[in-house]
């Protein structure tokens, strides 16, 4: 019976370092895979910040393009008329 009762404890010790090395090759697994997400969010929110400067900049663009047709048409208009 003794024998027995060794036998289980040995194996349930051993069970416990196989899960412990395991679970512990899981978590830097898991954490290496969240560091590579964030880096890809980090590029993402770049990207991001790149067009919304370019969506700003296109909307000025377009206002002043909008201003130079009417001052445009205001000449051609003005110089019709003499």
């Amino acid at each position: 019976m003794d024998t027995e009762v060794i036998v289980a404890v040995i194996a349930f010790v051993g069970t416990l370092i196989g899960s412990y090395f395991a679970n512990s090759k899981t978590t830097a697994v898991m954490q290496e895979q969240i560091k590579s997400i964030k880096e890809d969010i980090n590029t993402l929110s770049t990207r991001v910040d790149k067009h919304n400067n370019l969506v700003e900049r296109m909307a000025k663009v377009e206002d002043s393009a909008k201003s130079a047709h009417h001052r445009i048409t205001e000449l051609s208009e003005w110089g019709g008329n003499k």
